[in-house]
């Protein structure tokens, strides 16, 4: 009987949090403001990310990794080119918007390209 109950009231404790640990989680697009679980591409302004593969998805933190294409301001951006290198993205800052909880910060390092080029931030 005390094991039931025991059981019992670990259950009532835990199937909050096991219910939020189950609803889906998202991220917005920057360009399109699309919301996409576990995207494959991610497109800023002048940066182009592809072949985003994730893990820890749905935690407080999600890490990808992918490949990135950066466009090199020099001399100026109309003038400029295009490099490409690896990316490792971390989302961060879950929070709810309406029913759905989503990423809202999104940082990156990307290896490869100028530094100057190496850092992405948004909505941190």
């Amino acid at each position: 009987m005390r094991r039931t109950l025991i059981a019992a009231l670990a259950a009532l404790v835990f199937l909050p949090s096991l219910a939020q640990a189950a609803d889906p989680v998202y991220v917005r697009d920057p360009l399109t403001n699309k919301l996409h679980q576990r995207p494959k591409t991610v497109n800023f302004n002048d940066v182009d990310l592809t072949g985003l593969k994730w893990i820890h998805w749905g935690q407080s933190k999600a890490i990808g990794t992918g490949k990135a294409n950066v466009l090199v301001c020099d001399p100026n951006c109309a003038g400029g080119h295009r490099e490409r290198g690896t990316v490792r993205l971390v989302l961060s800052k879950r929070v709810m918007d309406g029913h759905k909880r989503v990423y809202q910060c999104i940082k990156g390092t990307v290896k490869g390209v100028p530094k100057g080029y190496s850092k992405i931030s948004w909505g941190c």
